[in-house]
């Protein structure tokens, strides 16, 4: 089989190797789909932060099940199923303890395609513990493009449902990437009164706005941001909840400084991987805002998303821009540069 292999800083190699095979407690799955994500990038670019082997890269993953080891039981051959990161640690930490597998001690590091096992950038993956892996059914009738796109969709899902929005009130998304966009999908379906998305390409304005987003704000032609979010909202205040999604400090600080109400709250989702710097606490402190930082999402989460896909209560068209091959994921994915019009790649192991 082929498989995508990370050996280091912008050095993923595609290599023949064995199809694996499931040991007691494992199971074997062909892979259908895997999500190129933004932390792909940050390893391809920028090295991996513990790499200790190659690793087979990929942790958005869905497909069916070809193999089955000894003492599985939920699982069949043929069955269609996603893979995400560990549902809950065998150790059963303070986290996991409390439902917050998400923030489990132990999860980062055994993550495949992240931490130690090899992920979904081949024709088939090697699950190696099946009990404590989040692994779900996909519903016959939810397509196999749509149920991988879980991680991005529960990432945005997870960072909702933790924050104060509730329905009626006013919000900013800042970013235009697929976060954003669904996170501005799910806002929309949730009642927000008026949503306000900030981007730096106004060519994503009239997706955004299909998306659900009422005004869009170009950051780099704006010079008053935070008096355009009150014309916009015809109030002398900022938004209620304000969701920055860029993952980057310009966009904090419109956040912080711009964006938000008096005691409103900002929500971090995803990731922020720059030393956080321009923010003066002093210098918006005295408005009680309430800052809040999310990461990735739980098993509950991943199946509500499936389940609103397949009883048709959302969706997430053109989200998918992109489909690669693995000889591909290098030049039309992991280092690709001109990201115009690009939301969501992903790969197609079957590709040729």
């Amino acid at each position: 089989m082929k498989a995508a292999v990370l050996f280091g800083k912008q050095d993923v190699r595609v290599e023949e190797r064995d199809i694996p095979v499931a040991g007691a407690g494992q199971m074997v799955v062909k892979i259908e789909y895997v999500g190129i994500c933004g932390t792909d990038v940050e390893f391809y670019k920028n090295g991996h932060p513990f790499l200790e082997r190659p690793i087979v890269l990929g942790h958005e993953n869905v497909g069916t099940v070809h193999q089955v080891g000894e003492g599985v039981a939920d699982f069949k051959i043929g069955d269609r199923v996603l893979l995400g990161p560990p549902g809950h640690c065998p150790e059963d930490c303070p986290s996991c303890k409390r439902g917050d597998t998400n923030i489990c001690l132990y999860g980062l590091p055994r993550t495949a395609g992240i931490g130690g096992p090899d992920g979904g950038y081949a024709e088939y993956m090697l699950v190696r513990d099946v009990a404590h892996t989040m692994i779900l059914p996909v519903p016959e009738n939810v397509d196999m493009k749509d149920a991988v796109l879980f991680d991005v969709i529960c990432v945005s899902l997870h960072g909702i449902r933790k924050s104060k929005f509730k329905l009626g009130v006013n919000v900013v998304v800042s970013g235009a990437g697929s976060i954003a966009f669904a996170a501005i999908r799910l806002l929309k379906a949730g009642g927000a009164r008026t949503i306000i998305a900030i981007g730096t390409n106004p060519a994503k304005s009239p997706t955004l706005k299909a998306y659900g987003a009422d005004y869009f704000i170009d950051a780099k032609s704006c010079d008053d941001i935070g008096g355009t979010i009150k014309g916009m909202l015809g109030s002398p205040v900022g938004a209620d909840v304000v969701f920055e999604c860029a993952g980057n400090n310009a966009s904090l600080r419109n956040c912080v400084y711009e964006a938000v109400r008096p005691g409103g709250q900002v929500v971090v989702i995803g990731t922020i991987q720059e030393p956080m710097s321009g923010l003066i606490p002093g210098m918006f402190s005295v408005t009680e805002p309430e800052m809040l930082f999310t990461f990735v999402y739980t098993r509950d989460e991943v199946s509500m998303y499936l389940d609103m896909l397949d009883s048709g209560k959302i969706d997430f068209p053109n989200m998918v821009t992109d489909i690669v091959s693995l000889d591909d994921c290098v030049a039309k994915g992991l280092a690709r540069e001109d990201r115009r019009g690009q939301f969501k790649i992903l790969i197609d192991p079957s590709m040729r």
